[in-house]
């Protein structure tokens, strides 16, 4: 047979072959490569030939879902996966940030997906790759997907510094649409990486992010800023130190400030805060109460107002034309120094306020514009943190030097604190016969709240004392709807109010039905009534109090805001005294069911019920709630909820606190 030269070979190729397939055929017939093998792949991972690239991909890429078809139950099947990952995992990362893939989106998308699943910390070159060259409505996908395999080797990668900054370039990066909450959706977990990762070296570049200049106007750069600033503000919360606080808190009054001109009509042009200021501003104030402690002796000077100090004063300056929600308010800085304080929930912050709330207010006798210190904002900061003999002394002493209205906003508050050692102290100012009536009713509704099964009787004695047991109650006040049809443009009685009915139509089946109201509110006696009866059923069991609540909520709810029923005002009643003794006798875990009752209450007061006794129950702190917390926000947002963000805005304050409380007693 004669011996066929090279070219004589080619011919006998069939000439619809491609080049490519040309290759293929002369190296099947030379037995140089196996094409369907791994090791084939990887040589051609990076090929110049995207077909030829693409089938490399493809073959590394099966070889791993072969690995995968194995029963888990294969004694090797473990092994085998390993040594696979240690055979291609390099390649897949240089392959991935190759110059030769930069037109082919899928194809790095593939890698990508492959590297996501092997778990292993040696593909974080071309994580860090992927998030450096984050292009916002290109290469999302194959970020997310980066950002979830990052957050299952969380513990792995923790602290990473190359990581971070690849993070923080993200960030930087990032497009977002304020009117698109998906465009947030990347952003955000560079921001939630960073905080659960603990990259403590992003924290300048995270603070530079913040202290950006945004004069607040509604421009898209500045609303791309402003969404950027949050996430990196909210981050500094969980990373910062304390040798940020005195920018942070420059920056926080700063940002508040920034008023801007709006078109309230056709011509007309208004002055308000700025919404996108205001909202980095709020978030600084939480990451400031987060960082803890240190901040309190930055922020009281602003609460004390001292124009001594020249920061202050130049604060002061900026207020001057603040317009807020509620309009002009150039005291506003003062509010936000409180709030700051209040978020914190430590003691030190009580010892901190409490000598000013104590002590008579002065004025500088020199100074003939000087007013007194206004000690009403610092007596509710002083209500709302856990109580102490530090600031139960100082709120006693303030009842004592305190005119009427003090007194009277003392008595009624002294039940949000929910400890019941004050329930003598308000019985006394009851028993006190100079006490004036305002404040004694005032004093014996926050005694009946702050009660036990034990102590109810005494409470029950001092309405009987104070002749008031048969008395409507001040404190809860119904109007009942009769069948009597009225005209509210003709004058009523005293008594009479005409309203429209809350059920029934008029004979038109459209229009509203004026109907006569009359007074129902239950008397005192009755809403004491309802203490005993679940103090006696509950006693000291939480999981019972729970159970009142609950009942009593869906009761409350379909009441809402304008169907005010005695019946529903009675179960309002029991509403509260359960949440009151849940945060008196409930554990960690009974906190945690009270909480997941949030999502379904939508009226204010039931709401804040919750909130207090999670924060008064909890004064210790308690990072297994503040997870809880965080957990029933993300599920929120990660349905869509339209609640999410109200559940955010009244949550995440308490488990500020909550963390703090722990991180103090750390220090």
């Amino acid at each position: 047979m004669p011996r066929r030269t090279a070219r004589s070979l080619f011919r006998a190729v069939p000439l619809v072959l491609t080049l490519a397939g040309v290759s293929t055929a002369v190296g099947a017939m030379t037995g140089c490569e196996d094409q369907k093998s791994v090791e084939w792949g990887l040589k051609h991972l990076t090929d110049a030939n995207p077909l030829e690239r693409g089938k490399a991909i493809e073959d590394v890429n099966q070889g791993w879902r072969n690995l995968e078809a194995l029963a888990d139950k294969e004694p090797t099947k473990a092994k085998k996966e390993q040594e696979f990952k240690d055979q291609v995992i390099v390649d897949l990362v240089k392959a991935y940030s190759s110059d030769a893939l930069k037109d082919s989106a899928k194809q790095r998308k593939t890698i990508m997906e492959l590297l996501v699943q092997f778990h292993d910390a040696r593909a974080k070159p071309a994580f860090i790759f992927a998030i450096k060259n984050y292009k916002p409505g290109e290469n999302d996908d194959d970020v997310k997907n980066v950002m979830r395999a990052i957050t299952l080797m969380k513990d792995t990668l923790k602290g990473d510094a190359d990581l971070a900054s690849a993070l923080v370039d993200g960030l930087k990066k990032a497009k977002i649409d304020v009117t698109k909450a998906k465009t947030a959706e990347v952003p955000s977990m560079f921001g939630d990486a960073l905080t659960s990762m603990k990259m403590t070296s992003a924290r300048g570049e995270l603070k530079n992010i913040v202290l950006a200049p945004n004069d607040g106007t509604q421009t898209i750069a500045n609303q791309e800023l402003t969404a950027r600033q949050l996430i990196a503000a909210q981050a500094l919360g969980e990373l910062g130190d304390k040798e940020m606080l005195p920018d942070l808190v420059k920056a926080m009054f700063d940002l508040a400030s920034k008023v801007i001109v709006v078109k309230a009509g056709t011509a007309d042009e208004a002055s308000m805060a700025s919404p996108l200021t205001t909202g980095v501003a709020m978030t600084i104030a939480n990451s400031i109460s987060k960082i803890g402690g240190a901040a309190i002796p930055l922020i009281m000077p602003y609460v004390r107002d001292d124009v001594s100090n020249a920061d202050v004063k130049a604060v002061k300056e900026k207020y001057k034309t603040y317009t807020g929600p509620s309009g002009s308010d150039p005291n506003a800085y003062q509010k936000i120094a409180t709030s700051v304080l209040a978020n914190m929930g430590l003691p030190e912050v009580a010892d901190a306020v409490a000598p000013l709330v104590a002590n008579k207010p002065k004025v500088d006798p020199k100074n003939k514009d000087a007013k007194p210190l206004d000690i009403k904002p610092l007596l509710g900061l002083l209500i709302a943190l856990p109580t102490s003999k530090t600031s139960l002394d100082a709120i006693h002493a303030a009842y004592d030097n305190g005119d009427k209205d003090i007194k009277s906003l003392i008595a009624a508050s002294m039940m949000s604190t929910m400890d019941p050692s004050q329930e003598d102290w308000l019985l006394g100012i009851v028993a006190n016969k100079k006490t004036e009536e305002d404040v004694r009713n005032a004093a014996l509704n926050s005694a009946l709240m702050l009660a036990n099964k034990d102590s109810i009787a005494k409470v029950r004695q001092a309405y009987v004392d104070a002749k008031l047991i048969d008395k409507a109650s001040a404190d809860w006040r119904v109007q009942r709807p009769t069948d009597t049809t009225c005209d509210p443009d003709k004058p009523k009685t005293k008594d009479e109010k005409c309203f429209p009915h809350p059920d029934k139509k008029a004979a038109d089946g459209k229009s509203p039905l004026n109907v006569i109201w009359v007074d129902d509110t239950p008397k005192n006696g009755e809403v004491i009534k309802v203490h005993e009866d679940l103090l006696k059923n509950c006693g000291e069991d939480a999981a019972c109090y729970l159970k009142a609540f609950d009942d009593s909520s869906g009761i409350v709810e379909k009441m809402g805001f304008t169907k005010v029923t005695r019946d529903g005002t009675m179960a309002g009643i029991k509403l509260q005294k359960s949440a009151w003794m849940l945060a008196m006798y409930g554990k960690e875990d009974d906190m945690i069911r009270l909480l997941d009752l949030m999502p379904k209450l939508s009226l204010p007061a039931p709401r804040s019920f919750v909130q207090m006794a999670l924060d008064r129950n909890l004064k210790n702190g308690s990072l297994k709630v503040a997870a809880a917390i965080d957990k029933l926000i993300k599920g929120e947002r990660d349905n869509a909820s339209e609640t999410a963000n109200r559940e955010a805005a009244q949550l995440e304050p308490i488990a500020i606190k909550l963390r703090a409380r722990v991180n103090a007693k750390k220090d």
